[in-house]
């Protein structure tokens, strides 16, 4: 490896010892997501980043009725709540010189429970039902559009410091905002990564740029205990697949994580690291063997502007760490990758309108790419976004650009939120163009660049009840 190597591999490996993060709890604009089929909705341009064990919902409504159930001479109260969400509209569609439109319906409905009996337990819980299928559910939850568990799990508090949770429910581990959860298809992962991948299995699970390292917590029942020192934070985490035999719930047959927090100077510098099931189980959404990840993650607040980065490892073979540092950096055997995110937020609420973005540039590095694959891939997200606007203060205008640096593929979408134009409904406008490769007619030897382009239109009525 040549000395210029050398230096920018060590520069993108230890980019987290740049100052970041702290998590903003201010008001967030939203960005419509063009409605073109069931999947599409619309996405919090400033939505919380932070660790986060909440429920699905980062706000429990405050409306909700609160009941008493009493067993013998125990009396339990709990306070019952909900949510509907229904969005009805259509877009025009041009797709590499081709019209045509799509008609859009989606509705989701969410009943929120809780039981606290005294301040050591907790039982908290999501029913959901939602027309037509929603793809983020589990293959299970699909096959019923009715009422069907979302979350369910309780809290505990012992010895007044340590807190256990277990149950199904959703972890978001993780600061960064625009990369997490996020796909680019044009880093399509293969079988030649080392990891194994079902027919059935979304090749995006295992990209790198699902920054949350916990995105598919709630397929599985999980188990959390949190041990707070002073202002440091240590979690353990275990998790098993739902449809496993109670008998057969052995390590090998878990994915288990860690974290260690320490604050100090207002800065959080978190260690964490997830090691996937040892082997392939029968009959499981996601028959899968992944590598195991390593990360570090900085976070700090610098003049109002949230500065936050990550680095994220996947580890082909831990045995060969030491030949990396003995080999002078030249032997990176022991990783599959690196994944490192950097990136800013910053909203102003002091007065209105509000004006937010976000701004995030990720690189990853493959020190052995196969033939289709580039040793390094740079790729940026960008959102800015308005609210409070108008006579009535209800218009919010917003646009996100998410670019692939390195081939050249992305999206730009924009959009406006008309609020409250009818009692419980907002109207929502937007568009999105999609661009890609140039991909060469074999037939014709002619060339091209993938474009598509959505206009959208539709209204969404909203109930917190």
């Amino acid at each position: 490896m040549s000395v210029f190597n050398k230096v920018l591999f060590l520069t993108v490996f230890f980019s987290v010892c740049f100052p970041v993060l702290s998590q903003s709890d201010e008001e967030t604009a939203v960005l419509i997501e063009v409605a073109e089929d069931s999947d599409d909705g619309m996405d919090d341009l400033f939505s919380d980043a932070e660790d986060s064990d909440s429920p699905v919902v980062t706000e429990e409504p405050n409306t909700g009725t609160n009941y008493n159930i009493q067993l013998g001479s125990l009396k339990f109260p709990i306070e019952v709540s909900g949510q509907l969400n229904a969005e009805l509209g259509g877009a025009f569609i041009r797709e590499d010189g081709v019209n045509d439109a799509s008609f859009y319906f989606n509705f989701k409905n969410y009943i929120y429970f809780i039981t606290r009996p005294d301040k050591y337990l907790a039982l908290r819980g999501t029913l959901k039902t939602t027309m037509p299928k929603d793809s983020a559910d589990t293959e299970k939850e699909q096959s019923s559009h009715l009422l069907y568990i979302y979350e369910m799990y309780f809290d505990y508090l012992a010895f007044d410091r340590v807190y256990i949770t277990a149950g199904k429910k959703k972890s978001v581990w993780g600061n960064i905002r625009l990369f997490s959860d996020y796909y680019d298809t044009s880093e399509n992962i293969s079988n030649t990564d080392s990891e194994t991948v079902s027919d059935t299995t979304d090749e995006n699970v295992n990209d790198a740029q699902y920054t949350n390292i916990l995105y598919d917590s709630r397929e599985y029942i999980s188990g959390i205990i949190k041990v707070p020192f002073g202002n440091h934070t240590i979690t353990a985490l275990a998790m098993y697949n739902d449809e496993t035999n109670v008998s057969s719930t052995k390590t090998e047959n878990m994915s288990i994580a860690g974290s260690a927090e320490f604050i100090f100077y207002n800065t959080s510098l978190n260690f964490f690291g997830r090691r996937f099931k040892l082997k392939e189980t029968e009959d499981t959404r996601k028959d899968t063997t992944q590598l195991p990840i390593l990360g570090m993650e900085l976070k700090k607040t610098l003049f109002n502007f949230d500065v936050y980065t990550q680095s994220i490892v996947r580890l082909q073979d831990g045995k060969k760490i030491k030949d990396f540092f003995s080999s002078g950096f030249d032997d990176k055997s022991a990783f599959n990758r690196f994944i490192n995110t950097i990136g800013t937020y910053r909203l102003w609420s002091d007065k209105t309108p509000y004006i937010g973005f976000n701004f995030e540039f990720q690189n990853i590095y493959r020190p052995y790419p196969t033939d289709s694959q580039s040793y390094f891939v740079n790729r940026f997200a960008f959102q800015i976004g308005m609210a409070k606007l108008g006579p009535d203060k209800n218009i919010k205008p917003a646009l996100q650009w998410n670019h692939n640096i390195t081939d050249g593929t992305g999206f730009i979408k924009a959009g406006v939120i008309f609020g409250r134009v009818l009692p419980h409904c907002d109207w929502r406008v937007g568009m999105k163009y999609e661009y890609g490769k140039v991909t060469i007619d074999s037939s014709t030897d002619e060339s091209h660049k993938y474009s598509k382009l959505t206009l959208g239109t539709y209204i969404s009525i909203d109930l917190d009840y």
